[in-house]
């Protein structure tokens, strides 16, 4: 029942207006506090109440939205390895090296020039006394490179030789009608012969590696395409070896004014293997067995050339060098 009597009161008054719009601001805040953390502060200072409120806390808020930094990851980046003391290289060198040194500050003289060292060189390696007169002394290496690089091939060249040949003439024997050759005929190469089983092997093919160089390019003017004089040289040995050793008399026929031998198998030799089958067969044995102590020298003293060599790969590279066999 109503009462029209009673005053009506205001559906509203100015303090539930000033309620609201309090209501109203803090609720806006919140929502703007909530969604920019970052900035709320920035809208207090503008209000000019920023003394009034402390914001450290929303410092560590503000970090929040930086990318996380790992310490370690820091410290592993900018970490600072002390550089290691290396201690100062003494410039003492070994007494071989020295040495090394000394024989390469002297090269080998200019093939042309180079006569004289060859000579004393041999002298150092052989009994010369037993060939006086009969060793050639000019142009020694470039001619003994043509003779072997002949001989190698059964090529027998006396103008190369480095020993010149006998003057004595070759001596027949006949007896029964036939002709055999004389045992003088053989002498006349003992000189020859003792001279080359005098050779030391060692000191000799130790020379050959010295004077390397200057027969490579002596041998580099007449060399076939392809090759190397190692093998010609170890070709020429073989060519020797290969020579029979006949320890019978020898017959010979004379269609001619030359001699031929009446065996066709020694007939069809070659003219180095004649050569040497002419020494008789003393003489050709010493021959023989001293090529086969300088061909298993050389063997030897390149195969200790490729492990030092391989030893000095090793130790600056730390991998075992290929070998020439390899290659």
């Amino acid at each position: 029942m109503a009462y029209p009597d009673l005053p009506k009161e205001k559906p509203y008054s100015w303090l539930n207006i000033i309620l609201i719009v309090i209501c109203v601001s803090m609720f806006g805040y919140s929502i703007f506090y909530f969604s920019y953390p970052n900035a709320h502060h920035r809208l207090m200072e503008r209000l000019g109440v920023a003394s009034d409120f402390n914001f450290d806390f929303l410092k560590k808020s503000e970090m929040v939205d930086e990318p996380a930094i790992d310490n370690n990851v820091i410290e592993e980046k900018v970490e600072v390895i002390p550089t290691p003391i290396i201690e100062p290289l003494s410039t003492a060198q070994p007494a071989e090296v020295v040495e090394v040194i000394e024989e390469e500050e002297n090269p080998l003289p200019v093939l042309e020039e180079s006569d004289d060292l060859v000579l004393s060189s041999i002298e150092e390696f052989s009994e010369t006394a037993l060939v006086p007169g009969n060793l050639l002394q000019t142009g020694l290496i470039a001619s003994t490179v043509v003779f072997i690089d002949n001989f190698s091939r059964g090529d027998f060249i006396a103008s190369f030789s480095p020993l010149f040949p006998s003057k004595e003439p070759f001596k027949v024997k006949r007896s029964d009608g036939k002709i055999y050759v004389s045992i003088y005929s053989y002498q006349r190469y003992d000189d020859y012969s003792n001279y080359i089983a005098s050779l030391d092997s060692k000191k000799l093919v130790y020379a050959y590696k010295t004077f390397k160089p200057l027969i490579d390019e002596s041998y580099a003017e007449i060399s076939r395409e392809g090759t190397q004089f190692d093998k010609v040289l170890n070709d020429a040995i073989e060519m020797a070896l290969s020579v029979p050793v006949i320890n019978g008399p020898i017959t010979l026929k004379s269609p001619s004014v030359m001699y031929l031998f009446n065996n066709p198998a020694l007939e069809e030799l070659n003219d180095a293997q004649k050569l040497l089958l002419r020494l008789g067969p003393d003489n050709l044995t010493k021959v023989q067995d001293k090529l086969r102590s300088i061909q298993a020298e050389l063997v030897k003293q390149s195969m200790e050339s490729d492990e030092v060599y391989s030893s000095s790969a090793l130790e600056k590279t730390g991998e075992p060098a290929l070998s020439s066999q390899e290659d």
